[in-house]
């Protein structure tokens, strides 16, 4: 499926959607949302309006399900047409498609027939409840985003050191000590899970044990492999809280939690965690629980932490669940039934595949990063190792890399050391999910931060490699986005507007801000995350202590790096109008002239924000590089544009930078 082509046909008078199972409890809601959206379009329909015909075979299952049938046939023409699917979740994604072609076609049906189905049956998202609680407004229009996207799955991290998101009956503890900055609801669980499977999305919990538990053992501290937090913690990080797995009353609370959890969530696969166990954990230093280790033939950490794994998997196993893990669980000992998604490097992916673990491909897909859309784009899950590794290779070309590629190469190394064993069995790749870590986004932020990136994920994992093309999706992405501001409750373009208003810029203001920062995207990777100190540590390859971070859970995230998308629409449009002959002129002249103009126009909003004013040396720089630009435009090259002036410095300001150097360089697209 690719998003953002339609064709014109006659203007359409309203469209009529008629469902020839007009009992279909589960097939209605998804029914009456679609023609809302094309009332809102084409008008409401009345006597003599093009009529759709949605044709069903079966009723389905109440719940959407892995490798359920999700493929359509969609006919249109001026009298309407047909949607025909064997499941429900097929004629969901029909409507969806059938909504973007009426949206792109500028308000008439196009003469079309369509035939289509997903490449993997489990397409997600992961989203991180845990760092900055998402409530249930924000999760529900990601909903919309999704299904407009073909996406399938809603992969929740509800715990972490910072936070405990959900409700748990059995045990009201985790809400009431450690939920206090925000969680699902019984209530707001059970909608979210409804909302979802009306769009055709399985909701898959994420428990992450035992290590990332600051938030379980300062709810219940006796349960603790070490010293529990004094508080709950609000620093980000790698932490060593993490649970005993010696002490009964630890799988105590863990069956409770899974009887939670399967109560609350009708998916049959559960993802419990496992990343990020520091060795030094379970490095036992009693006599007691050497003992509890010596019974069981424990000889390591990592056995420690691959007994804890098994007993997780078989204890879910006797509840109907398949447990989904983080690379990390890969051990010799790890039963093939656990399913594991590889984050950290490609390679972990073959690995799990040839010790016949089923597996799911996040490890180019991580959005928190700030890359660009084209570089996720370019991972097919299902290339093979040699494919994909060449892809993570290649990513160390991209010039906004370059200050952290040691660092990206030794996350690559991290998973370098994964044990094994071989299978008789290859395992199945399931497909794969984008991954959303919650550090510096908020309920306000996500659209902004999520919905540039995840359109590029969400097609390779539905579409084939031969329709899969870098420079089409780049041109198709703006409708895109403009798309899912228009019909569906998502502001990916307008998003920033009520914190700059929140930072003090006056609405007169607005227009030259955005023009300014347009310009700008943050810095990629854990630059922003980690600060200056830890980046330092981290690039160095530098173990030891976890050194301290500019932000915590509760710092608020209101700096204009926070507001900007992690990349400019603005300067891909920039990009591929130096990149053709044709595009050149006027336009660019103007664009110029405009650079010119922005430092006096902001002259004010710069000597009264201070947040805006760390800026200010960026904005200083417009005029030269407006100078060199129409140098360049005025000399007829048809060479790639390198026009910076060799005097021209730029420098890096308050966590950003100004994206349009490289663009202007020829450096980026």
């Amino acid at each position: 499926m690719q998003v953002g082509t339609g064709g014109g046909g006659e203007p359409a008078a309203g469209l009529l959607l008629v469902s020839e199972r007009a009992g279909s409890s589960l097939l209605r809601p998804g029914i009456c949302r679609a023609q809302r959206r094309c009332d809102a379009l084409l008008g409401t329909p009345r006597p003599g309006s093009p009529v759709l015909r949605i044709r069903c075979d079966a009723e389905g299952s109440r719940w959407p399900a892995l490798d359920a049938d999700e493929g359509y046939v969609l006919g249109l023409g001026p009298d309407g047409g047909t949607l025909e699917a064997t499941e429900p979740w097929g004629v969901l994604h029909g409507l969806e498609r059938l909504v973007q072609l009426v949206y792109h076609g500028g308000g008439r049906l196009p003469a079309l027939r369509i035939e289509d189905g997903p490449r993997h049956p489990w397409r997600g998202l992961l989203l991180d409840l845990a760092r900055h609680f998402l409530g249930l407004d924000a999760l529900l229009r990601t909903l919309d985003a999704m299904a407009a996207l073909g996406l399938n799955v809603l992969h929740l991290h509800l715990n972490d050191d910072q936070g405990f998101a959900l409700e748990c009956p059995r045990r009201p503890a985790l809400h009431r000590r450690s939920g206090v900055h925000g969680f699902l609801s019984l209530e707001a669980s059970e909608r979210l899970v409804v909302e979802a499977a009306a769009r055709g999305i399985r909701v898959v919990p994420e428990l992450d044990v035992p290590g990332h538990a600051g938030a379980i053992v300062h709810a219940y501290p006796e349960l603790a492999a070490g010293a529990p937090p004094e508080r709950l913690p609000r620093g980000f990080g790698p932490s060593r809280h993490a649970l005993d797995p010696t002490l009964p009353e630890t799988w105590a609370l863990l069956d409770d939690l899974l009887d939670d959890l399967v109560a609350l969530f009708p998916d049959p696969w559960l993802h419990l965690g496992g990343d990020e166990v520091h060795p030094e954990v379970y490095a036992f230093d009693d006599a007691r629980r050497r003992a509890w280790a010596a019974e069981r033939g424990l000889t390591d950490p990592h056995a420690v932490q691959a007994w804890f794994t098994g007993e997780l998997v078989a204890r879910a196993a006797v509840r109907g669940r398949r447990v989904v893990g983080w690379d990390e669980v890969l051990h010799p000992d790890a039963p093939e039934a656990l399913a594991v998604q590889c984050w950290r490097a490609s390679d972990t992916l073959e690995a799990a595949l040839a010790a016949g673990h089923d597996a799911l491909f996040s490890a180019g897909w991580y959005l928190d990063l700030f890359y660009p859309a084209r570089l996720h784009y370019a991972f097919d899950p299902a290339a093979g190792p040699d494919a994909l590794r060449h892809t993570e290779e290649a990513m160390l070309d991209e010039p906004s890399l370059a200050p952290v590629r040691a660092g990206i190469e030794g996350v690559w190394r991290m998973a370098a050391d994964l044990r094994t064993r071989p299978s008789s069995r290859r395992g199945r790749l399931l497909g794969g999910e984008a991954c959303l870590w919650g550090e510096l986004v908020t309920a306000e932020l996500l659209d902004v931060r999520l919905l540039g990136r995840l359109p590029a994920v969400a097609e390779r994992l539905w579409s084939p490699p031969e329709r899969c093309d870098a420079a089409d999706f780049r041109r198709r992405l703006p409708g895109v986005l403009a798309f899912l501001e228009a019909t569906t409750p998502c502001r990916p373009l307008t998003g920033a507007v009520p914190g700059l208003l929140r930072l003090g810029v006056r609405v007169e203001e607005l227009a030259p801000v955005q023009a300014f920062l347009s310009l700008l995207e943050p810095l990629r990777w854990y630059r922003r995350l980690l600060g200056p100190s830890a980046l330092d540590a981290r690039l160095a390859g530098e173990g030891g202590p976890a050194r301290a971070r500019p932000r915590d859970a509760d710092s608020p995230l209101v700096d204009p790096a926070d507001l900007i998308p992690p990349e400019s629409l603005g300067l891909l449009e920039l990009a591929d109008a130096l990149a053709r002959p044709e595009a050149r002129g006027a336009r660019l002249k103007a664009q110029a002239a405009r650079w010119r103009r922005l430092p006096d126009e902001l002259a004010e909003p710069f000597e009264r924000l201070p947040a805006l004013a760390a800026l200010a040396p960026l904005a200083e720089a417009l005029p030269p590089l407006a100078d060199a630009l129409d140098r360049w435009l005025d000399g007829g090259s048809d060479r790639p544009p390198t026009v910076l002036p060799s005097d021209t410095s730029v420098p890096e300001a308050a966590e950003t930078e100004l994206a349009l150097v490289r663009v202007l360089a020829g450096t980026a697209p």
